[in-house]
């Protein structure tokens, strides 16, 4: 047996695409357990894999490194305490609202929703929060609710003062926020995951489905498709909002939210009249090319040049300065570093997304675009621009985006 055949077990339990992590990521990760169990081959070790579901728990903890912290891309948070004010108390007050945060990782997002919602004026009482996550090592972490300084980065200081307690273990969150979240243990990728539960209001699932395969991500969005009510919100990480693309979901209008509602008209009746976004995607689908033509050599702009004189540094400054919320900083960094190194495709994208956090569409979407031209198969600065397009009312160009973005994901 080989790496690779680890490398599909994992893909066939939890749906994890190597590519997503490198297959070196998941030989060390066998490696690692391989050595602190005794075992000297790999065949060895995959047939004690198959038989221990304990072993499978260590794996999965060696092989997903959680990369989480309060209040991470704020504007989800700004956008669900805008729900709440707006349209949940006023219509709803007397209803329990339900969310899920899938995978909760180590708790800080399903916190930073507790936390936001009472901040929203939402009573305990009225708020139900379940998160849940495949790793019991995550979990233990979550219910022991106690931080280091990383976990916020990127939050104001009275953020912390006001919810959290220092101890010479760290930073453990008040009683009554630990207390609005219920933790359990579960795979989001089995098809009857929460079977049974009543519909959720609010799901958080974000930076997930980037990490799977073309048909875990379908499956996955199926699950989350009947765990959410009608009329609920769904949020995703800012390099998901493609994956959806073709799902029955469609884009909340608020700027770097990436939350997502379902569309009205149910399957049923999609079919008879189509969802007129995607039918206009498909007049402009571009015309298959012949093999003889798909086959002429391209130019390549090598992205990862360095000029002579660059600076690597003040990228780094520049980004701890972003997630720090100094973005006027992060901005003067990113260009300084941009007039020596202007085919660096990582600056424009951290350019675009701060320029985008003050307001700065125009400067962004050009950021985004200088971004594309140098790596079109620049995701996350696809994604930026398709948002932005959105936001500012052009649906043709976001389309266009949108499905660009779906091809990229699913290898077509």
């Amino acid at each position: 047996m080989t790496y690779s055949e680890g490398e599909a077990l994992l893909r066939r339990k939890i749906g994890l695409d190597a590519s997503s992590i490198g297959s070196g990521a998941i030989a060390r990760a066998i490696d690692r357990r391989m050595a602190d169990c005794g075992i000297t081959d790999i065949a060895s070790y995959l047939r004690h894999l198959e038989e221990s579901s304990q072993e499978w728990q260590a794996l999965i903890d060696s092989v997903i490194v959680p990369e989480t912290w309060f209040l991470r891309e704020p504007e989800s948070f700004k956008f669900l305490q805008q729900y709440a004010i707006s349209e949940w108390l006023p219509n709803q007050s007397q209803r329990v609202l339900r969310v899920l945060s899938v995978p909760c990782s180590t708790g800080e997002e399903p916190y930073s929703i507790a936390i936001a919602a009472l901040e929203s004026g939402l009573n305990v009482a009225n708020i139900h929060i379940d998160a849940v996550d495949i790793s019991n090592k995550c979990l233990a972490t979550a219910q022991r609710a106690i931080y280091d300084q990383y976990s916020f980065r990127g939050c104001s200081p009275s953020f912390q003062a006001r919810y959290f307690q220092a101890t010479p273990a760290g930073y453990q969150l008040s009683e009554q926020v630990r207390h609005m979240v219920n933790f359990s243990q579960g795979n989001l990728v089995n098809p009857d995951f929460l079977a049974g539960t009543a519909p959720y209001d609010v799901i958080f699932c974000r930076n997930l489905l980037i990490y799977f395969d073309r048909d875990t991500k379908e499956r996955t969005i199926s699950v989350i498709e009947k765990l959410l009510s009608q009329t609920g919100l769904l949020f995703v990480g800012h390099a998901e909002a493609g994956v959806l693309f073709n799902s029955q979901f469609v884009a909340v209008p608020h700027s770097l939210a990436f939350a997502y509602r379902k569309v009205s008209i149910s399957r049923h009746s999609a079919k008879k009249h189509p969802d007129p976004r995607k039918q206009a995607i498909a007049d402009k689908r571009p015309p298959q090319l012949s093999k003889s033509q798909t086959q002429q050599p391209v130019a390549k702009t090598n992205t990862n040049q360095i000029l002579p004189d660059s600076t690597p540094d003040l990228l780094e400054q520049a980004k701890a300065l972003a997630n720090q919320g100094c973005l006027n900083e992060a901005i003067q960094l990113c260009n300084d570093y941009l007039s020596q190194n202007r085919i660096s495709v990582e600056a424009y994208v951290l350019l675009g997304q701060a320029q985008q956090a003050i307001g700065q569409n125009q400067q962004a979407a050009e950021s985004f675009q200088k971004a594309i031209y140098l790596q079109p198969t620049q995701e996350e600065a696809l994604t930026h621009l398709a948002l932005l397009k959105e936001h500012q009312g052009d649906v043709a160009g976001a389309n266009l985006l949108w499905q660009r973005i779906h091809r990229l994901q699913n290898h077509l």
